[in-house]
């Protein structure tokens, strides 16, 4: 009987995976030769934040607003596309480190992942050691040499204890064991420990923290008390013994790839970037008060200012001479860009030094991605999904950009609207929020983290947001731009977030809203400023929805409704990462705000054809 059951549980297990698998190969929406995935539509709905998404009778608003924000996002790409947009410095160089980061994941995948092999024996190790813990005392040292002279010590007879009450370490330890247990310590320091007798000392064991002597003085045994307890400890052993197999090879891979290759680059220029470097690290210190000791962060904009100071001949220069291909210097630095740097030292040499080691990990990231391309990982169908994916979003980046600078405004323009309206009331709506904003991603993982445990927006808002104005008052929502145009369609209560604006990330809560009949003041300087940005915020909402319904009407838009409606999801809220093999992380799914105020006049075009 339980062999009947067992097999049945697996082929439910087996035909569910197969019929999940079946579901995300459907198509959901069709944008012109575009096809957007169940799978994709999963991805974005899932692992992207949504306030309040568990609401009962919520959903299907909120897969109409991500399927049809994602339709213009695709609509967006393909115009991009046929504009030339994918020829740009953007897309042939940001855009790269994109998929370079996706190639590599996928090399890990099949060089180390897929092959990790676990012997038995290692599991029943590590069931062995989870099931006790060692007391011991420890003597430390930075110094190889002094901790090589203290070991010779004891060997020869010294006691540990005597050498370790003369010793600073001595006073964390008076009256406490330091206690190990299993997956604590890396895996040869482990290894050492865990074989140690009663009262014998190990042999230095060096760790990033310096050198270390341990003595065992006790084994104390785990109690398990229940089936909780058993099923935790089972799974850290799981855990662990695959970390470190994944760890192993890993190493072992790293090792056999990089030997024979040759590699040089261009000290003059390296120098000069170097320099440049360190003056705007020096620029921002001193104009934004940053304090010796506290880091100074280069965002991209600061390398672009890098690039513009090198010149065009100088970019074309081989920076970095490979086998074949080299990198020129303006490779190099949007590369650069992209990953970002920071530093709190103000020594030139050491910056030099963490400028020099970022070097030789990109050239180690290359060949890795090189690798990668020439085992065609490019052509797996996972791997080409998350490319173009990643590759519609930046397109339709760019694109909009265009919106935003065709929106601008003169300041003749807002003279004569003012001089032709002053006197003629105005029905709009005006909004009050609080905003936060940050530029590190980590900071909106923690603010998703403590809405769920009930803490106050206002209250996050004065711990977390980069500026001392969090709270609006009430303003026009055309003059906050994208945030006022998501935020005029949100109940009162409501949290949005994140949106990437202005090169930071921001959430925001509609604390009111009222539609206003006002009229404007007499004098002009009075209400410049404003008008002129409520003016380029109503020119870009409406250039962003009739654009939208001309490329849907050009490209063609269909979506598989009845799919789309019945589709399962999981209504999390939380930011999801992917942390690539090779090093990086990436959001698992662009970021995409909503936008669907163009449906509406889209689906009236279509009825008015012919």
């Amino acid at each position: 009987m339980k062999l009947i059951l067992k097999t049945l549980l697996f082929l439910i297990i087996i035909s569910s995976s197969f019929y999940a698998q079946y579901e995300d190969d459907k198509i959901i929406a069709e944008i012109g030769s575009v096809k957007v995935t169940a799978g994709e539509f999963k991805k974005r709905y899932e692992m992207v934040p949504h306030v309040g998404r568990h609401i009962k009778g919520r959903e299907e608003r909120l897969k109409a607003e991500t399927i049809y924000s994602i339709i213009a996002e695709k609509l967006w790409a393909l115009e991009a596309e046929e504009l030339g947009f994918d020829s740009t410095d953007i897309m042939q160089l940001t855009f790269q480190n994109v998929k370079d980061m996706n190639l590599r994941d996928a090399l890990y995948r099949k060089e180390i992942t897929n092959k990790l092999v676990f012997d038995p024996s290692t599991i029943s190790e590590a069931r062995r050691r989870a099931l006790y813990y060692l007391n011991t005392k420890f003597i430390h040292s930075l110094d190889e040499a002094e901790i090589n002279i203290l070991s010779n010590k004891i060997r020869n007879g010294s006691p540990f204890d005597s050498l370790l009450v003369m010793r600073p370490e001595y006073e964390l330890q008076t009256n406490n064991f330091y206690q190990i247990h299993y997956g604590q310590m890396a895996e040869y320091a482990e290894d050492v420990l865990y074989n140690l007798k009663l009262y014998d000392v190990s042999a230095p064991i060096q760790s990033p923290e310096g050198f270390y002597l341990f003595k065992l003085y006790s084994v104390e045994n785990e109690i398990i008390t229940n089936e909780k307890q058993a099923k935790t400890m089972e799974k850290n052993v799981k855990r662990t013994t695959e970390a470190r197999a994944d760890e192993n090879a890993y190493q072992k891979y790293y090792k056999s790839i990089f030997p024979g290759r040759e590699v040089t680059t261009d000290g003059e220029l390296f120098w000069s970037f170097s320099n440049k470097v360190i003056n705007v690290m020096d620029q921002k210190r001193e104009s934004e008060g940053i304090k010796l000791g506290e880091s100074v962060r280069l965002a991209p904009e600061d390398f672009m200012q890098i690039k513009q100071e090198f010149g065009n001949d100088s970019l074309a220069i081989p920076f970095i001479q490979l086998e074949n291909n080299p990198i020129s210097m303006k490779q190099f630095i949007y590369s650069f860009a992209y990953e970002g740097f920071y530093s709190s030292v103000t020594d030139p040499n050491q910056i030099r030094s963490q400028l020099n080691s970022r070097v030789r990990r990109f050239i180690e990231l290359e060949f890795l991605a090189r690798e990668a391309k020439d085992k065609g990982l490019e052509n797996l169908p996972e791997v080409k999904e998350d490319i173009q994916m990643w590759r519609d979003n930046y397109l339709s980046t760019l694109y909009k950009q265009t919106l935003f600078d065709s929106s601008k405004v003169t300041d003749k323009e807002v003279e004569e609207y003012f001089a032709s309206s002053k006197s003629i009331a105005k029905a709009q709506t005006m909004i009050n929020i609080i905003e936060i904003s940050s530029d590190n991603l980590e900071v909106i993982e923690n603010i998703f983290a403590d809405l769920d445990k009930g803490i106050e927006f206002k209250d996050l808002a004065s711990k977390y947001s980069m500026s001392d104005k969090t709270e609006s008052g009430f303003v026009s929502s055309n003059s906050k731009g994208e945030i006022g145009r998501i935020a005029k369609d949100l109940a009162v209560g409501e949290v949005y977030g994140p949106i990437h604006v202005e090169n930071k990330y921001v959430v925001f809560k509609l604390v009111d809203k009222k539609e206003e009949t006002r009229q404007l003041p007499k004098e002009f300087v009075e209400i410049k400023h404003e008008l002129k940005k409520e003016m380029k915020g109503k020119r870009l909402s409406n250039k962003m929805i009739d654009n939208t319904v001309k490329l849907a009407n050009k490209y063609g838009v269909t979506v598989n409704e009845k799919l789309l409606y019945n589709l399962p999801v999981t209504n999390y809220n939380m930011l999801v990462y992917r942390y690539m093999g090779f090093g990086g992380r990436l959001l698992a799914v662009p970021l995409t705000p909503n936008f669907i105020e163009w449906v509406e006049k889209w689906q009236k075009s279509k009825q008015d054809l012919p």
